[in-house]
């Protein structure tokens, strides 16, 4: 029998774009990753394409528009810190049952997995078995660097053996910049390796030179986007206003966030806050002085499209993704001096001229780069030829 869906998208943190936003905001959920899968979702299901999108099972959901794609439900992932290792295990078994019986739901002739290495690459794996066994097309698409980083101290060869398995399973192989090209093409047949930009949102320019409210760290609490240099950045640069907005997820280190908190409460000049809902992170992105970034590796971060999309500057400690900050003169790149990045802050905080250009061609890139039809027709091509 002939699949019901053409494509199935398995993200589960997207079930927050599914429920009312009011009832919603502030729980745990969805980031870039998720938003980008869920623009995607919509955007194939427009183009005639029968989408399914596997999410967790929904608290409360919005109305369901006439047209796009079909939410398929899973139970939320039974995976967790555990005491023993028994417990752990047992419940990363219970996840991989969950996430299977969710793709036979789905019913797809394609699975496309937006989750890797860097966000935990159960489904990813449990997805490649499952399209194995059921003669079904995979496809992976990037998130970030690390996706295609390996043998790092602080993964098992287990898990990097079952993920190689997985990536060398999947049909197409979409990254988000020629750095995730050049890594992926290290491990992958180059053929099977496509670029493709992020989405961007279209949005309103703000007036970077007037709102000069503070500067926004936005993230997941994990240690590789390194929260705690966000902290020092705030204690070195006492005269300006920084707000600090952190999610916890399963992956948050319990000594981080108990680190974050007591360390926050000394810094009179920062604002720490609990994961916000979408809408209002997109306020306080415009109305800021810059969105800071302080991981070592990103993929093409959504805050960076969002900041740009609303004229905003980014200021980055480590990460320019393809130099396109210093190329097209739409941030500033420490490059990993940290003395560089306190003294770009002093400057962004004072110069309200320097931020309306900065934040003008960064608008002009997103319009350039990635228009929501433009990045569309691309995926649909590389999703066509994957289904042929």
């Amino acid at each position: 029998m002939r699949p019901r869906n053409d494509i199935a998208i398995y993200s589960p943190f997207a079930h927050t774009f599914y429920e009312d936003p009011a009832s919603s905001a502030g729980r745990s959920g969805s980031g870039g990753a998720e938003l980008q899968a869920t623009l995607l979702a919509r955007h194939m299901s427009r183009r005639g394409m029968r989408v399914a999108h596997i999410v967790y099972a929904l608290e409360s959901p919005a109305p369901a528009p006439r047209e796009g794609p079909v939410v398929v439900e899973r139970p939320r992932r039974a995976a967790s810190r555990g005491s023993t290792r028994l417990g752990r295990g047992l419940g990363k078994l219970v996840d991989c049952l969950h996430v299977w019986r969710a793709l036979v739901a789905a019913d797809a002739r394609l699975y496309l997995f937006r989750t890797g290495l860097s966000g935990g690459s159960t489904g990813f794996v449990t997805g490649a078995m499952f399209c194995l066994l059921r003669r079904r097309r995979l496809v992976f698409a990037a998130s970030n660097d690390l996706d295609f980083i390996f043998d790092r101290s602080d993964r098992s060869w287990l898990v990097e053996a079952l993920y190689r398995f997985a990536l060398r399973r999947s049909r197409r192989v979409v990254v988000q910049t020629h750095r995730q090209l050049a890594l992926a093409r290290r491990v992958l047949d180059p053929a099977r390796v496509t670029p493709i930009p992020s989405f961007a949102e279209p949005a309103d320019p703000c007036d970077a030179a007037a709102d000069n409210e503070g500067f926004l760290w936005a993230g997941r609490l994990v240690d590789y986007k390194l929260p705690l240099r966000y902290l020092e950045l705030a204690r070195s640069v006492p005269e300006a206003r920084f707000r600090m907005i952190v999610g916890e997820t399963g992956e948050t280190p319990e000594s981080l966030a108990a680190q974050v908190i007591s360390s926050a409460a000394e810094i009179p000049n920062l604002e720490l806050e609990p994961r916000q809902d979408r809408e209002r992170v997109l306020q306080l992105i415009s109305r800021c002085t810059a969105v800071v970034v302080t991981s070592g590796a990103e993929g093409m971060p959504n805050l960076f499209l969002e900041a740009w999309a609303r004229g905003v500057p980014i200021l980055s400690l480590h990460f320019d993704p393809d130099g396109r900050m210093a190329e097209e003169g739409i941030g500033i790149c420490a490059s990993g001096l940290w003395e560089g990045f306190v003294s770009s802050a002093r400057q962004l905080w004072s110069d309200g001229t320097l931020r309306r250009e900065l934040g003008e061609r960064g608008r002009a890139y997103v319009h350039r780069m990635h228009s929501p039809n433009a990045v569309a027709t691309r995926w649909a091509k590389v999703l066509s030829e994957a289904l042929a």
